[in-house]
C-alpha cells in the first residue's frame, strides 16, 4: 500500500536532484533496468510524498549522462523514515551497483520561486511531461540576491518563444560518491547554492539569444553548470494514483 506522510502546508515544496553517470563498470542495460524497475518504483509506488518523477539524458553530450528530478511534497520528506529507510535499507542489487557508478550527485532542495503551471505541458507528470529542459546553478554576489535573479527572469522569459516554466531551488543538502569521487578532498562536494529548472516545448528555443542573455553570468550572478537535457521518461506511480490501466 502506498506510504508517506500528510503534507505539511508551513514547509516549503521538496525537489529531488540526481545527476548520475554509469562508467566503465556498470552497463546501460543493467542501469536502466535498476533504474526502471527497481529505484523509481519503489518510490512512485509506495511514496505519496513524491509528486513526481521524470529522467532526462543529455542533449550537450557532456556528463553526466543522466538527470532524475522528483517534486517532493515537502522537505520534511528528506528527514522522514518512509523515505530514509530507502536508502538505509538498500536491496543487495542496489547497493552493489551503486558503488561501481562513476558519478551519483544527489541534491535535496526546497523550491523557491516557480513562473507558474503552463497549459502546454504537465511539467515532470506523466500526463504530459516537458520534454525539453535547460537546468544551471547559480552563484550569488554578497551584494545580489536570488529573488532579485528570479525576478528579473520570469518577467523576460514569457518574450521567449516556446518556453514553458522556469522553477528556482534552494540546495539544502548534497552529496558527491562515485568511482571518479573517491579519494577526492572536500571540494568535490562543493555545488552551487541554488538549483534553476527551465522547461522548453523544443530544443530551438534555449538557443535563442533571448534566452541566452537571461541565463548568462552578469554582476552579482554567476551561472555555472550549463546543461541540456532531452525527457527519457516520466514516471506515473499508484502512490499518485495515475498508473495506465
Amino acid at each position: 500500500m502506498p506510504e508517506g506522510h500528510l503534507t505539511c502546508t508551513s514547509m516549503p515544496l521538496g525537489f529531488l536532484v540526481v545527476f548520475s553517470e554509469t562508467g566503465s563498470q556498470v552497463t546501460l542495460e543493467e542501469f536502466q533496468d535498476w533504474y526502471n524497475n527497481e529505484h523509481v518504483p519503489l518510490r512512485m509506488n509506495y511514496l505519496k510524498s513524491f509528486l513526481t518523477g521524470a529522467r532526462f539524458s543529455a542533449a550537450d553530450s557532456l556528463k553526466p549522462t543522466w538527470l532524475a528530478l522528483y517534486d517532493i511534497n515537502d522537505i520534511s520528506t528528506f528527514h522522514h523514515e518512509s523515505y530514509t529507510r530507502l536508502r538505509a535499507n538498500r536491496s543487495h542489487r542496489e547497493a552493489a551497483l551503486v558503488v561501481r557508478l562513476e558519478v551519483l550527485d544527489r541534491r535535496t532542495c526546497e523550491v523557491l520561486s516557480d513562473s507558474g503551471m503552463s497549459p502546454v505541458s504537465s511539467s515532470l507528470a506523466s500526463s504530459n511531461p516537458t520534454t525539453y529542459i535547460v537546468t544551471h546553478g547559480i552563484n550569488v554576489g554578497s551584494d545580489g540576491s536570488i529573488d532579485d535573479w528570479t525576478k528579473d527572469a520570469f518577467e523576460k522569459l514569457r518574450n521567449v518563444k516556446g518556453w514553458v516554466r522556469t522553477r528556482s531551488f534552494k540546495c539544502t543538502d548534497n552529496l558527491k560518491t562515485g568511482t571518479s569521487v573517491a579519494g577526492n578532498g572536500p571540494e568535490e562536494q562543493i555545488v552551487s547554492k541554488y538549483f534553476i529548472l527551465h522547461e522548453f516545448e523544443n530544443s530551438s528555443a534555449p538557443d535563442s539569444p533571448e534566452f541566452n542573455s537571461i541565463v548568462a553570468s552578469r554582476e552579482r550572478f554567476d551561472t555555472v553548470e550549463r546543461r541540456s537535457w532531452n525527457l527519457y521518461r516520466a514516471y506515473p506511480g499508484i502512490a499518485q494514483g495515475n498508473m495506465p490501466e
